[in-house]
């Protein structure tokens, strides 16, 4: 629904007229659209983070990056590639530079693939659980007295 309704091809308005008619245990579905997924598997990544109680906020602009798929907390990125996007020469080099960037404010950066969201993601969850469980998703007191927290 995400993609349909980024992409244009149907208007809030319309899914909902669409889901009304759908028998009762659909409609809570609607709750979880976010036009602001730019791909499947952002919103695949988001659905499960919101599944595990883990808060998040998509499409968020960072000063000299842009915006980044998914931000947990305060400070862990997650990057999510699909191949479309992200193989060719000039996308892969402006992902790195993007990850330098983001490193060098203070961020944490977790790049994952389609293989891992889609097929390896207890691996995934276990490395977002150890870190927010470590509370390295917030700045620290540290980072506070860097400057690093303001964006």
């Amino acid at each position: 629904m995400d993609s349909a309704l980024r992409g244009g091809h149907i208007l809030l308005p319309e899914l909902r007229d669409v889901v009304a008619q759908l028998p009762a245990r659909y409609r809570p579905y609607l709750d979880l659209v976010d036009m602001s997924a730019e791909s499947g598997l952002e919103t695949k990544a988001r659905l499960r983070l919101r599944t595990l109680g883990i808060p998040y906020r998509a499409q968020v602009r960072i000063s000299r990056v842009g915006h980044v798929d998914l931000l947990i907390g305060e400070r862990l990125v997650l990057e999510l590639d699909g191949e479309a996007w992200h193989s060719g020469p000039l996308a892969y080099a402006e992902d790195r530079r993007r990850d330098l960037e983001l490193m060098r404010q203070g961020f944490i950066v977790m790049r994952l693939s389609f293989s891992q969201v889609m097929g390896e993601w207890a691996s995934v969850e276990s490395v977002i659980r150890a870190l927010v469980s470590r509370r390295e998703h917030l700045w620290t007191s540290r980072h506070r007295r860097d400057g690093l927290d303001r964006r």
